[in-house]
């Protein structure tokens, strides 16, 4: 029961103590934990917990700063690419004379991409 109690709280700790990392940073962490674990499983010893630490936190970190370049480059896609488009809407008014009064108004478009802002189109 103590042994349960103190892996919870350990694993709280740790889960809690990466709030505000970075995906690198957060790999490293989650990577050196594993790897250290597995180190200890495999070699038994001080010395595989070591090892497997230092390789898990390689790997984990390596992971953990791909998954921020996606993001990253994610984030700028969607920045890059946009588009306004203000529709156009045109009232017809049949007059008691005969004749039609149209009111209304234009469609504007602006767009940007990847490329460059294209600017404003009628």
């Amino acid at each position: 029961m103590n042994n349960s109690l103190l892996g919870l709280t350990v694993a709280a700790l740790a889960t809690t103590s990466l709030i505000g990392c970075t995906k690198t940073e957060e790999g490293a962490t989650w990577g050196a934990g594993i790897g250290a674990l597995a180190g200890q499983a495999i070699g038994g010893d001080t010395g595989g917990t070591l090892i497997g630490a230092g390789i898990g936190a390689i790997v984990g970190g390596a992971i953990g700063n791909d998954q921020q370049q996606q993001q990253q480059r994610q984030r700028q896609e969607q920045q890059a690419d946009g588009s306004t488009i203000h529709r156009t809407t045109i009232n017809e008014t049949l007059n008691p004379d005969g004749t039609i009064t149209r009111t209304g108004t234009t469609t504007t478009t602006s767009s940007q991409s990847n490329s460059g802002y294209t600017g404003l189109e009628d």
